[in-house]
């Protein structure tokens, strides 16, 4: 997110999941050198507005030397932050918050967020894992993206790049395709898929070489999966670190081979995911740096 200069913004509610969600946020600003933001949006008469002052002081202490600050606001959760994300770096909330308990794995705001927004956002699912003082965040697993050649495919592998090199872990970039001879049960013998594996690969390594120019300290794997999107993303997020997916913007020419990957996958992984919201024209190979 190199292209962003703007502080690191993180809701919270006051809820354990809010507060593990912006360990992620702190980490994330101490990083990148940025100011952390951290936001409390509150409805009608409510009157906590010390929620966001309190998680201030805590991250001031988990990163000293961070610049903190503290609003409250008063509206729609998801709206708020959405109108901070155009100045932002970076927005940070976790994946479910304070509201009412329900069977979707996602709340309101993260999913919302999730589908629009100004700027990337990190949806940190189970934050609730990082809120004790004591908690580690994952520092050497890798980072993962899934690539299909759309727009949002290249901004995701341009974020995949940068939070890579930032965190100095490996990047895996996944590629799952589709093939009419995919063995399922019930099937008498499998087909060759070793012609289009290698296909998928070198279209992969094509994709990759312009990112691995600009960041040759990045070790980087090509997978190609055969199979479901969906399936294989939410598969390595068991094992990654962190997950970054594209989703459609206004101005992309190329949309995404299944519209619905991204939001499936936001609401399935097991690791924090990245959304990578912005300018196509910042992110396509054939734009400049």
């Amino acid at each position: 997110m190199t292209y962003r200069y703007g502080p690191v913004v993180c809701g919270v509610d006051g809820s354990p999941a809010s507060l593990g969600a912006l360990r992620w946020a702190a980490d994330e600003a101490c990083r990148c050198t940025r100011m952390l933001l951290v936001v409390t949006v509150l409805a009608g008469d409510d009157a906590s507005g010390d929620i966001a002052a309190r998680a201030a002081a805590e991250a001031g202490r988990w990163r000293v030397g961070t610049a903190v600050t503290a609003e409250t606001h008063r509206g729609e959760p998801a709206e708020v932050l959405r109108s901070l994300a155009g100045g932002a770096r970076l927005v940070v909330v976790g994946g479910r918050g304070s509201g009412p308990a329900d069977e979707r794995p996602m709340g309101s705001v993260s999913q919302a967020l999730g589908a629009r927004a100004d700027a990337p956002v990190l949806i940190v699912h189970a934050a609730e894992r990082w809120a004790a003082p004591d908690a580690t965040l994952p520092r050497t697993a890798p980072v993962v993206t899934g690539f299909d050649g759309s727009d949002s495919g290249h901004r995701a592998l341009r974020l995949a790049f940068e939070e890579a090199a930032a965190r100095g872990v490996r990047l895996a970039v996944i590629q799952a395709w589709p093939h009419p001879h995919l063995w399922h049960p019930g099937s008498a013998r499998g087909g060759d898929l070793g012609p289009q594996q290698h296909a998928v690969r070198e279209a992969l390594a094509r994709a990759t070489a312009r990112w691995r120019a600009d960041f040759p300290m990045v070790d980087v794997e090509v997978r190609s999966e055969p199979g479901d999107a969906v399936h294989a993303l939410v598969v390595a997020s068991q094992w990654a670190g962190l997950l970054v997916v594209g989703t459609r913007c206004p101005g992309d020419h190329l949309p995404p081979a299944g519209a619905s990957v991204a939001q499936r996958v936001l609401e399935y992984a097991a690791c924090p995911v990245l959304v990578a919201h912005g300018q196509v024209a910042a992110a396509t190979p054939h734009a400049a740096a």
